[in-house]
């Protein structure tokens, strides 16, 4: 599961600095041991709460770092030792638990997220709230991302499903189904993974889909 947020971070970073980054971080997380990937995220977390507080984007390079060099647990304990002020996350809403099922669907198949199927994820949340730019559709599928990083289990991932259920109604639950196979189709054919999806989800919101071979 780390590797979706370190890959997927390549496909949102658009600049050669940042995307050196990724390729930074990628390259330390193979040249160090894991009792030295620990110490320079603490050395990391010591520089962030210099000033007293720990930043959203602060605590989002942790999760990307702790997730990319399979140091979870690490970024946790240290989060919670702090004695800087966390700042609050970002609002979760129902287009975040929309987007956490695009992100679900897109990582099924191939335990990979291409540039087509964010662009398609990007396209398709965007319908939702015409008002958002794309940068801002970005950042919810971004804090989805980093949500989904952390490993939910079923039981997080239920909560977002019946989000969905007890926030649209069944014209609009029809276009989230729609909408996961368009990403499911983004990159190739339907897998029988990306189908199980669909028709498992179809059947949680009390609808009946089905996805033609």
């Amino acid at each position: 599961m780390h590797e979706i947020v370190l890959e997927s971070a390549s496909v949102f970073f658009e600049s050669d600095v940042e995307k050196d980054f990724v390729q930074s971080v990628r390259a330390l997380g193979e040249a160090l041991k894991v009792d030295q990937r620990r110490e320079v995220l603490e050395d990391i977390v010591r520089i962030a709460e210099a000033d007293g507080v720990l930043l959203n984007s602060e605590q989002n390079l942790l999760s990307i770092l702790a997730s990319a060099w399979d140091i979870k647990a690490t970024k946790y304990r240290l989060v919670d030792e702090t004695s800087a002020r966390l700042e609050n996350d970002p609002e979760w809403s129902v287009m975040h638990d929309i987007a956490l099922m695009y992100l679900i669907m897109g990582h099924s198949s191939d335990g990979e997220l291409s540039s087509v199927e964010i662009q398609t994820m990007v396209s398709q949340l965007g319908e939702w709230e015409p008002g958002l730019d794309e940068t801002d559709i970005r950042s919810i599928i971004k804090t989805a991302l980093y949500y989904y990083g952390q490993g939910p289990d079923a039981a997080d991932i239920g909560d977002s499903i019946n989000a969905i259920k007890a926030a649209l109604r069944r014209s609009q639950r029809l276009i989230v189904l729609d909408d996961l196979v368009t990403i499911a189709k983004a990159d190739g054919d339907v897998t029988d993974t990306e189908r199980n999806i669909v028709e498992s989800l179809s059947a949680a919101w009390h609808m009946d889909v089905r996805i033609a071979y």
